[in-house]
């Protein structure tokens, strides 16, 4: 038996199994054993029971049905046919196995001619000079024929007649050959490529007499190979001009190529990083983040994970800030092989940048010392030396930085509020540049007339900043500070002034301010009356919860009143630093009693 014959009954859908004169089995192919549901082991291990079983012991050619049991003992039907046949090694009879539901050819002859017809690759029978002496239907449509009509010689067929002379050269030689690569061009001229197995046919007397072929279209395949080919180039191309930097690491994170752009920008030939760990390379910081926990996070998300100013170090030591973005490259079943970090170049967007924030933060500082140089010139009318606006500013940021810790203010009460709201509490009594210094200034008692004159301060101060603030066309500290100082004297209860309001009418930035305020004013010392002691200035202030001040607010100062009372000590050593040898006695004093 040829290998050629055995190869083209492998591709058929039925079952085959081959026997020799001896009627003992020398082939079957792997559609038999699924078909039947029989492993080869079954097959030979009870030969003779199982050619009984299909009925061609004997020798029996007709078409006729069995039922065969597989290794679960389930039933099957099938039709079986037998041919037999010569060659120049014996007599051989090659039996057909098919499923009994599909509908079996009325006889052996009619069968193969229904086969022959119906098989979905191309085959032809030619004699030695190229004339076709019979082809199927797939031929006819491979060369765009019509089966009514005659072919013409392979010759003519041959896209180059040379592969038709070499083919018959190696058939010559061998007798058969193996998807041997050919082009025919049909009757559309269009190209058909083809993968040819041939083998020779003899006649009777064992001349030869011509050749049969089976032919495989490969075309749609070849000309997607040539497609992917070209994409490839392009895709290099396109790898090796694209202005991004990108390279391209494996899923342990070594370095497996990377484009020109990624050379220009770091500084190292591929040659030099191949193969070596990304983070060994490109990691700027030891405490940054490692390149596989990113890999992590961008494999969890979808799409592309996307990384801003990211520090990478160059061959020459210098550190460029980049835009990443980390992007999977999957094969067809899913699997990630590979990742794609492409990258531009950020470094001097990143260095404007700070220059920027330094500059801003700059002209903030400037803005914060002549703001408070200002509001300081005003306590100077009162004889005071500026603590006091030193102790509210913190004072103020306590309060603030404890309401942001509730779920009610967490929202409204931010890092940028708290900034502005503390420079702003400076401002709470910028209106007393309006009054007169022989009111601001008395030792003694005010009248009720000019009390009510010294109360006009919240107003005045309110219309000052609020007039500033209309010149600026975004919300600023003024913003806050023309609050503060127009609402800072209204109470809890609404028996405040200039406006009575009350509760959360009062303006949040007030509301907190007020506290700090009356704090120092009680614990230090004014032309008209002595500082009482902290604790004292405690029980005051919690007296006043829910009708001067609001109830969080006292809550806040009551949790952090230590705090309290360290800063105020503190303003107060820096104003009088004599003041500290009393602190240190009074401290060890206390110890020792403890």
């Amino acid at each position: 038996m040829t290998d050629v014959f055995l190869k083209i009954i492998e591709e058929f859908a039925d079952g085959f199994l081959i026997l020799d004169g001896q009627r003992r089995v020398i082939f079957f192919n792997d559609v038999l054993q699924r078909t039947t549901g029989l492993r080869s082991q079954d097959i030979f291990a009870r030969e003779d029971a199982f050619l009984g079983e299909l009925g061609v012991l004997d020798g029996q050619c007709d078409s006729h049905a069995v039922d065969i049991a597989d290794r679960e003992g389930t039933v099957r039907r099938f039709t079986v046919t037998g041919l037999a046949f010569e060659s120049d090694n014996g007599e051989y009879l090659l039996v057909r196995v098919k499923p009994v539901e599909r509908p079996a050819s009325p006889s052996s002859a009619a069968g193969w001619e229904q086969l022959f017809r119906n098989f979905g690759d191309p085959l032809f029978t030619a004699d030695l000079s190229g004339r076709i002496l019979c082809a199927n239907p797939s031929f006819y449509r491979l060369v765009g024929y019509d089966p009514s009509e005659e072919l013409p010689n392979l010759s003519q067929l041959y896209l180059n007649p040379a592969e038709l002379d070499d083919k018959l050269i190696r058939l010559a030689e061998s007798e058969s050959l193996f998807n041997l690569e050919t082009h025919f061009a049909a009757r559309d001229r269009q190209l058909r490529r083809v993968l040819d197995s041939s083998w020779i046919t003899r006649d009777d007397t064992g001349n030869v007499t011509g050749y049969t072929s089976h032919l495989k279209d490969v075309t749609y395949v070849k000309n997607l190979e040539a497609r992917l080919k070209i994409s490839e180039r392009n895709y290099i191309v396109l790898f090796d001009t694209i202005l991004s930097s990108i390279v391209i690491v494996d899923p342990l994170c070594r370095i497996l190529n990377c484009n020109y752009s990624a050379e220009k920008l770091f500084g190292y030939r591929w040659q030099e990083i191949a193969g070596r760990d990304y983070d060994e390379v490109f990691r700027a910081h030891r405490k940054g983040t490692a390149l596989a926990d990113v890999l992590k996070q961008a494999a969890a998300g979808k799409g592309p994970h996307v990384e801003t100013d990211v520090p990478r170090l160059c061959k020459d030591g210098t550190i460029r800030f980049t835009y990443a973005s980390y992007t999977p490259l999957v094969s067809s079943d899913g699997e990630t092989i590979a990742w794609s970090i492409m990258e531009r170049d950020l470094t001097d967007r990143v260095r404007l940048e700070k220059k920027l924030q330094e500059s801003f933060e700059q002209i903030k500082n400037t803005q914060r010392h002549a703001i408070f140089g200002f509001a300081t010139l005003l306590e100077y009318r009162e004889a005071e030396t500026g603590t006091h606006l030193k102790r509210m500013e913190q004072f103020t940021r306590v309060i603030a930085t404890g309401l942001a810790k509730l779920p009610k203010y967490a929202d409204y009460i931010t890092p940028d509020y708290i900034e502005d709201l503390c420079l702003s509490s400076v401002l709470h009594d910028v209106g007393k540049v309006g009054i007169e210094d022989a009111i601001l200034m008395k030792p003694g008692k005010l009248t009720p007339e000019e009390f009510e004159r010294v109360k006009q301060h919240a107003a005045l101060g309110g219309d000052a900043l609020r007039s500033m603030d209309k010149e600026i066309t975004f919300q600023s500290f003024l913003t806050i500070g023309k609050e503060i100082a127009s609402f800072h004297h209204e109470r809890w209860d609404g028996t405040g002034y200039p406006t009575g309001r009350r509760g959360e009418q009062i303006p949040l930035s007030a509301r907190i301010v007020a506290l700090p305020d009356v704090y120092d004013a009680l614990t230090s010392k004014r032309a008209y009356k002595e500082p009482i002691p902290h604790e004292e200035a405690m029980k005051i202030i919690a007296s006043e919860r829910g009708t001067h001040f609001d109830p969080d607010i006292v809550d806040v100062f009551l949790t952090e009143q230590e705090t309290f009372q360290r800063i105020r000590m503190f303003e107060s050593f820096r104003e009088h630093p004599e003041s500290i040898d009393d602190l240190i006695t009074t401290g060890q004093r206390a110890r020792t009693a403890s």
